[in-house]
């Protein structure tokens, strides 16, 4: 087996392993306008909103985020992804900005939050604050219900399909020590 197919196999089995433990895991498109720069520049700007529309949904979640414990904070997996079929274009707003490259991830939140409400509601609750950058298009949020293995999968298959590399996979949260830099 590769290091790639045993990096992909961790990962998806961190996935599961976290919604088999009680968290609720959610699929998440962010839909981006037309950026400027290099494919490697839009990158950079698509992975710097993510993280920081993880540092707004985060307050909402956790109550004094740099005291808790990593485990039981919310965990983001992500990266960069194209759109495969030619029919998707027209049904998602935004799919033809930045050549169809948008950002996918997963987040799975913990047994335990500030809310009761899900990661849908959170982020609708959020809106303001998460599309104040002007940079989205929109975000959509889905639940993961019955193939958190097949979710996993589906947000890392850029890296499966050697479209990226390991080091362009974002996983929040990073150490404390990073964390107000976000």
């Amino acid at each position: 087996m590769s290091t790639k197919q045993k990096m992909l196999n961790a990962y998806i089995d961190m996935v599961e392993e976290r919604i088999g433990a009680g968290f609720e895991g959610s699929l998440l498109t962010f839909m981006f306008k037309n950026l400027n720069g290099s494919e490697a520049a839009r990158k950079v700007q698509m992975e710097r909103e993510v993280q920081r529309i993880y540092s707004v949904l985060l307050t909402r979640l956790v109550k004094r985020p740099s005291s808790m414990h990593m485990d039981g904070m919310p965990l983001f997996l992500g990266c960069v992804d194209w759109p495969v079929h030619k029919k998707v274009k027209k049904a998602i707003d935004g799919i033809m900005n930045n050549d169809g490259m948008h950002f996918g991830g997963i987040c799975l939140l913990p047994p335990k939050t500030r809310t009761a409400m899900n990661l849908e509601d959170v982020v609708d609750g959020a809106r303001k604050p998460i599309m104040r950058t002007g940079m989205l298009t929109n975000i959509h949020v889905k639940p993961i219900r019955d193939t958190p293995r097949k979710a996993a999968g589906y947000v890392l298959k850029s890296f499966d399909r050697l479209r990226i590399g390991s080091d362009e996979i974002l996983i929040l949260p990073r150490a404390h020590s990073e964390m107000g830099t976000l």
